[in-house]
């Protein structure tokens, strides 16, 4: 649980990209006399002003007075600015919860001032750094660090939540914690964060969740990965003495258990480790990463392509559980963005199963890897939806990678559910 969540503004608080590059073409425009797309611009987001000028050719002599009309120019832009949904819910959730919250911004305090201000989101926060309250600023960690230090903070009490590399490697200089912000990031292509947020709205189950009571139960970890163990070995083993070994482990995971309860070894067994009580299906999850609208296969050792995925482990949730077998089986760390459908596996794929699985299908943005052949998967490959491998129906079908395609391309995508 974090006791303090730092916000950058602008991709992150404020949807601001459209009111900063338009304000900023057209500085340059009249500065300058050359005309710049707003895409050559987009460098400048995430940095101080004087940066992004200074980057642009401007003298440093002419800093100062390009700042303040660049400034002036802002105004007829406020039109585009908006507060990125679901940040006032959230901000209101994190404060009810006693969470202290911060802004580290490259935006001078007048700009702050002026262009922040109007939204009305200031009384939710504590401490503002702005870029004219540090002598280095982003990447450099030291606006974070002048956070820590005003309110008296641990690093590993703190997270700095932006859209940006700068932000963080902003974070990770001053020794806080990361995490992107999907909703206002361009492309979270080769940055890399501790935590990758779909929405706002995941801010406080994240980072403001009860500990896990495992943590500090390191027996109830052991014992549950060995029950884990003794379970697939159980399941998947042919040989007898195997068979006894896996047996063995079982027993000696109830032990643990037994040891450090009040429950009996026998009721330990019964609960912890038989098979028993009202049976409910497995669950499964497929990474559907899609780029450049094309989408990451894997190879089986059966020669046929799948999404990655597989069993949720007993230790996983969904969200981790789908990182964890894109990274194990494709080699592509990802950052799950959205649900695309669950469904029941044996209405959607072939051939029937004797058992239910519940198939959940997330959609994810690649962040960066190199696929490495594994005990699992021979190679991966990108494909146009037109041009589909020869698919392996038990794990992934044809039209349910024609569903993640849709779902890719449709921002107001429904969860499709059985």
């Amino acid at each position: 649980m974090k006791k303090h969540v730092i916000f950058d503004i602008d991709g992150t608080l404020l949807d601001s990209e459209e009111s900063v590059l338009l304000s900023l073409q057209e500085t340059v425009l009249m500065k300058k006399g050359k005309h710049m797309e707003t895409e050559e611009l987009k460098f400048a987001l995430g940095i101080p002003s004087e940066a992004a000028l200074r980057r642009l050719g401007f003298a440093e002599e002419e800093l100062a007075e390009t700042v303040q009309f660049w400034g002036t120019l802002t105004p007829s832009y406020h039109k585009y600015m908006r507060i990125f949904p679901g940040i006032r819910e959230t901000l209101t959730a994190l404060k009810e919860k006693g969470i202290h919250l911060g802004i580290v911004t490259s935006r001078n305090r007048p700009e702050y001032e002026k262009d922040f201000l109007p939204f009305g989101l200031e009384p939710f926060f504590d401490t503002v750094i702005c870029a004219d309250d540090t002598i280095r600023h982003k990447p450099d960690g030291e606006p974070v660090r002048e956070y820590l230090r005003r309110q008296k903070a641990q690093p590993e009490e703190a997270v700095y939540i932006g859209d940006t590399a700068y932000d963080m490697t902003c974070a990770a200089d001053a020794g806080v914690e990361s995490a992107l912000a999907l909703w206002g990031c361009a492309s979270p292509e080769h940055i890399r964060a501790d935590f990758y947020l779909a929405h706002p709205g995941e801010i406080p189950s994240v980072f403001v969740r009860e500990e896990d009571p495992r943590k500090n139960r390191r027996w109830l970890k052991w014992a549950m990965e060995l029950q884990f163990i003794a379970q697939a070995g159980l399941t998947y083993s042919k040989d007898r003495f195997d068979l006894e070994r896996f047996g063995r482990i079982r027993e000696i995971a109830a032990e643990i258990v037994s040891c450090n309860t009040d429950l009996s070894f026998e009721q330990v067994h019964d609960l912890f480790c038989l098979e028993s009580g009202y049976q409910t299906p497995k669950l499964d999850s497929r990474a559907a990463i899609i780029r450049d609208g094309q989408i990451l296969l894997v190879q089986e050792m059966t020669g046929r392509w799948s999404m990655p995925g597989g069993w949720v482990d007993m230790d996983q949730t969904i969200r981790e559980n789908t990182v964890k077998e894109a990274r194990e089986e494709a080699g592509m760390l990802v950052a799950p963005v959205k649900i695309v459908a669950v469904q029941d596996r044996n209405r959607h794929n072939l051939p029937p199963q004797a058992y239910n699985i519940c198939k959940v299908f997330i959609l994810c943005e690649p962040i960066e890897g190199k696929f490495e052949r594994n005990i699992e998967t021979v190679q991966s490959g990108w494909f146009p939806p037109d041009r589909l491998p020869q698919m392996d129906a038990d794990k992934t079908t044809e039209e349910q990678v024609a569903m993640c395609f849709a779902a890719a391309e449709n921002e107001n995508w429904k969860v499709l559910f059985d």
